[in-house]
């Protein structure tokens, strides 16, 4: 990974296959090495790309959790440290009797760490627990990275830890589905995960590297339509189309997040928050 002040990043847009952990290990190794070969060294992956998503059964989706030590990760891993790359993919993960919704961080040096979803979409409820690992930055080389797994960016207080942990990327593996708005993709190809996108990146001045799925599975539609986002809210690469596979590439000026922060001299967007008028946030539904 370079300490130097730029970074190429790359979001992996493609299908993974319910149930088939062989053949998506085989899939996600050949994306990795294609963005490794275009030059990235951050790599994302979509939301759950080892076992795919639209789980039929309480007995499928325990087949297709694996341990953070499992053959996804380990695999993973072992591109990471071949490539010299960083990478952060989805994966149900298996821990102390629980399945989470999961991304793991790796890089050439093993893993990183491990990221669980916190906001749970629709029959995700009934296959995973609710996140417990909280929103965490890691330190990379040269830049601090967050990860935020699909619904999650429909909450902006999750982003906003993020930054003021200091992260300068936040990376969103996903799998954005058909069903916020009809059509799911509007007359300028976007959708409104890139709408979420955009609105993270510039009320936190973070990079967002979002990297969705496409397809059909088990009657759910992908909408594809992938980004990466500048601190400015600026489309770097994307959207993604909605229904091919797509690599986009983005070369990020990674000091860019730090001095968008300061909007004017006198300004500074986590300077001037006031947390003594949020203490609703905290409230209970309704109080």
């Amino acid at each position: 990974m370079p300490t130097a002040a730029r970074l190429l990043v790359a979001a992996c847009q493609y299908a993974p296959q319910v149930g088939d952990l062989t053949g998506n290990r085989d899939l996600s190794e050949s994306w990795i090495r294609r963005a490794a070969a275009a030059g990235a060294r951050l790599i994302v992956l979509p939301e759950l790309a080892a076992s795919g998503y639209t789980f039929q059964s309480e007995a499928e989706a325990a087949a297709c959790a694996e341990p953070v030590s499992g053959v996804s990760v380990s695999r993973w891993v072992e591109l990471c440290r071949e490539l010299g790359v960083h990478l952060v993919a989805g994966f149900a993960e298996a821990a102390a009797g629980r399945r989470y919704n999961a991304a793991a961080v790796v890089g050439p040096d093993g893993t990183i760490g491990v990221y669980r979803k916190a906001h749970l979409f629709n029959d995700e409820k009934t296959y995973f627990e609710p996140g417990d690992s909280g929103f965490l930055v890691f330190d990379l080389p040269g830049f601090r990275l967050g990860v935020l797994i699909c619904y999650d960016l429909w909450f902006p207080e999750a982003a906003r830890v993020l930054a003021l942990r200091g992260a300068d990327v936040v990376c969103v593996p996903t799998n954005w589905v058909a069903n916020f708005r009809s059509p799911a993709v509007d007359q300028r190809g976007w959708t409104m995960g890139d709408y979420a996108s955009v609105g993270i990146a510039t009320q936190n001045q973070v990079f967002v590297v979002a990297a969705d799925r496409i397809g059909r599975e088990r009657g759910v539609d992908f909408v594809g339509c992938s980004c990466v986002v500048g601190p400015n809210g600026e489309m770097l690469a994307g959207p993604g189309q909605e229904l091919s596979e797509e690599l986009l590439l983005a070369d990020l000026d990674l000091g860019w997040a730090a001095r968008a922060r300061r909007r004017t001299p006198r300004n500074h967007t986590l300077e001037d928050r006031r947390p003594e008028l949020y203490l609703p946030l905290t409230e209970e539904l309704g109080a």
